[in-house]
């Protein structure tokens, strides 16, 4: 797990913005944000390969989860959100439903981006965090099933075809999170 915290110690982060990154491009990825998030942001990545059982591929498992949430422990009791992509995005779906009820009210938000619906032949609780889930162009229809798991708002963004420099992308998704975190810290 790597952070970055600008703040002094008199000046702690208002809120942390967890990403969960399951490869080492995500991670990477996540590192450049750090710079050009807002000041009240801080950012903790997380390499979920490095924590997961390296016999298994990643496994959206009861045991993966249970490790996330200890290692994850001290992160989570101040004011966070968590963002994730691809598979990333169902891990940390697992995880939110885990800690909305051990650290209640302290998840802010939960960001995922590039991942369909979960499905629901397993059991789902609701999430009672706001939701925002980026999706690629033309698949709005896979991502309405987003809507069943939430019980507070859920915000759907197109992203910008896959042709469109990676730099700009990163652009728009920092601003997506400054705009929602900045506004939660004050």
């Amino acid at each position: 797990m790597q952070t970055r915290q600008d703040t002094t110690p008199d000046q702690p982060p208002r809120i942390r913005l967890i990403c969960l990154a399951s490869t080492r491009q995500q991670l990477a990825q996540y590192r450049t944000w750090a710079r050009t998030l807002s000041d009240p942001i801080e950012l903790v990545a997380v390499d979920v390969p490095s924590i997961a059982d390296p016999e298994q591929s990643l496994p959206v498992s009861g045991r993966l989860t249970q490790i996330l949430l200890e290692q994850l422990q001290p992160y989570l009791v101040q004011p966070h959100a968590v963002f994730a992509q691809g598979l990333g995005a169902h891990i940390a779906l697992a995880l939110i439903q885990q800690v909305q009820s051990a650290c209640q009210g302290l998840t802010r938000h939960l960001f995922v981006s590039s991942c369909d619906s979960p499905q629901f032949s397993s059991p789902h609780q609701p999430l009672h965090v706001p939701m925002t889930v980026l999706y690629p162009p033309g698949s709005l229809a896979a991502m309405l099933g987003w809507h069943s798991l939430a019980r507070r708002e859920l915000e759907l963004i197109e992203l910008p075809v896959q042709a469109v420099d990676s730099s700009l992308l990163n652009q728009r998704l920092v601003r997506i999170f400054n705009a929602h975190l900045g506004l939660l810290s004050y």
